[in-house]
């Protein structure tokens, strides 16, 4: 059954693809992957006709998401009226007119799985974000990880790449990152709790940006876009403008306003090691005028690498933040609990639990406590089974901003329902 749902939604696409023939701009990385995809798809909004780009509105990818998003339809999960309702929507998208852009994500999480998303559309521009260990359980190794991702560079002429895969890459490409090798790059970074500001550099051109979102390493995920207007001949002018409107989507640190005149990171929508170490590098600048809770969850889908890189994260911490300044480190979920706490509470104030809501029950508590030092909670990764938004829900200072946290359907809350019931701490 599986092969058959596979075989029908390619065959699908494929047809779409080939009477419409869309410009094709596929992301794929680890880092940034689906902000970035997020972020070109918004651009191009900003430049053209809104029906004229295409984007997932539920960030599919993979081998059942990304046909579904040329689609422009919902799974159908194990419904089969659902199913023959995707017919419906594919037949009706090939006799009707089609975006002129389609903007998508090709997320891998087996190997084999590159191969057939390539089969069904090839990109004109491919972007690669920073590869960082995840899926292992079914890659064994990172270097099989990336070397699938990288079979993306093979399937077209134009290429943006992450400063940190160079080395990896043999086809010509245009490379992006904070460095000053990079052919797009950044400088004079500063960043303070309203957002991030930097120089952005393309070629002899130089251009002033403005995120209202938190980190440093936000700013990467805007350097595409510079690449992409180059290669297309647009006005990179016109990218400041957008920036400057640019608003995260729920969970992808937004900045949120929390009970006592704290500060919220919402970073709760996904993660791995290399972007929760990002974050804490994000906050060192804060710890020396801020009192800091730091909100973090099992890394999953690590297989062997599980206990390492669990480790890694702990003695990483541990070496860039000193334990004289004001900060509680609270995790969620067993590897957090049996790898990292062991580490992390030596040196600081440690909790764990196996519940979010109780954690998050409890920084409330000691953000209350705080009448005379600003606080920031930064919160990263969470997925499936966790939920570290329903944490959050007990340290938002206006009630209406559950809006503004990831996973808040009704779909959703009944799981979260029926998962916080049955959990025990």
């Amino acid at each position: 059954m599986h092969s058959f749902f596979l075989f029908f939604l390619g065959f699908l696409a494929r047809i779409i693809i080939k009477i419409h023939k869309p410009f094709v701009i596929g992301v794929t990385g680890t880092i940034g992957k689906t902000t970035i995809t997020s972020n070109v798809a918004t651009y191009f909004w900003s430049l053209f006709w809104k029906k004229e780009v295409q984007i997932s509105p539920y960030h599919y990818n993979g081998e059942y998401g990304l046909p579904l998003s040329i689609i422009g339809a919902k799974t159908g999960w194990r419904n089969p009226f659902r199913w023959i309702w995707i017919f419906m929507i594919a037949f009706y998208r090939c006799l009707t007119p089609y975006p002129k852009y389609l903007i998508l994500e090709y997320g891998v999480d087996h190997p084999g799985e590159m191969e057939f998303l390539l089969s069904i559309v090839q990109p004109d521009i491919a972007i690669v974000a920073p590869i960082s260990p995840n899926h292992l359980e079914q890659f064994w190794t990172l270097q099989k990880y990336r070397s699938e991702k990288l079979l993306l560079l093979q399937s077209t002429k134009k290429r943006i790449v992450h400063e940190s895969l160079r080395s990896y890459v043999t086809e010509d490409a245009l490379y992006y990152g904070t460095g000053s090798m990079s052919d797009v790059d950044a400088s004079h970074l500063e960043v303070d709790i309203h957002g991030v500001t930097a120089q952005i550099h393309v070629y002899k051109m130089t251009y002033n940006i403005e995120l209202s979102t938190f980190g440093m390493y936000q700013i990467e995920n805007i350097l595409p876009l510079y690449a992409i207007a180059y290669m297309m001949d647009f006005d990179m002018k016109k990218i400041s403008e957008y920036a400057y409107l640019y608003a995260p989507e729920p969970g992808r640190s937004n900045i949120l306003s929390g009970t006592n005149k704290s500060t919220i990171v919402d970073g709760s929508y996904n993660g791995g090691f290399e972007s929760i170490s990002r974050g804490i590098d994000s906050v060192i600048p804060f710890l020396t005028k801020h009192k800091v809770f730091i909100f973090l969850w099992d890394m999953r889908e690590l297989g062997d690498e599980s206990e390492n890189l669990h480790k890694q994260l702990a003695e990483y911490i541990t070496e860039n933040i000193h334990p004289e300044y004001s900060v509680h480190f609270y995790l969620v979920w067993p590897l957090m609990r049996d790898f990292v706490f062991p580490i992390l509470s030596q040196k600081y104030p440690t909790f764990s639990s196996l519940s979010s809501r109780v954690l998050g029950k409890m920084i409330q508590k000691e953000v209350q406590k705080r009448e005379n030092q600003s606080s920031i909670i930064y919160v990263k990764w969470s997925q499936n089974t966790i939920f570290l938004e329903e944490g959050i829900k007990f340290l938002l200072n206006t009630e209406s901003d559950k809006e503004k946290l990831c996973r808040q359907s009704e779909d959703w809350m009944k799981k979260k329902d029926v998962f916080f019931a049955h959990l025990t701490n």
